[in-house]
């Protein structure tokens, strides 16, 4: 990754892998090693997991870097195209749910069509 992009394409693609780092910890080997792989392989994508990244092309993992997530993030998915962060969920233990419902509506119906 220390060469100058020569394409607009690889322009995207140094800044997606430098945009890793704000997610991962990884080497520069490792970063070089992510940025080549999505580099040959148009249909590679890296599908970041809580402990390691895996390199996949078409669903088939072809190499695994461990590198564990930064907490607040659940993961992400990179390729040429897209950059998802997947945030941390924590639901919260306050919620409520009030089932039921309320017959007023047609109360207030049947009034309404016994009045006319």
């Amino acid at each position: 990754m220390n060469k100058e992009p020569s394409t607009y394409e690889e322009l995207i693609l140094k800044k997606r892998c430098i945009d890793l780092t704000r997610y991962y910890g990884l080497s520069q080997e490792e970063l070089d090693k992510i940025y080549q792989f999505l580099l040959t392989n148009p249909n590679g994508t890296v599908v970041g997991k809580l402990e390691s990244l895996l390199l996949q092309v078409e669903n088939q993992i072809v190499a695994t870097i461990p590198a564990k997530c930064i907490a607040g993030y659940d993961g992400l998915n990179m390729s040429r195209v897209l950059f998802q962060v997947i945030p941390h969920y924590t639901p919260s233990s306050s919620s409520s749910y009030s089932g039921g419902s309320s017959s007023n509506n047609n109360n207030n119906n049947n009034n309404n069509n016994n009045n006319r």
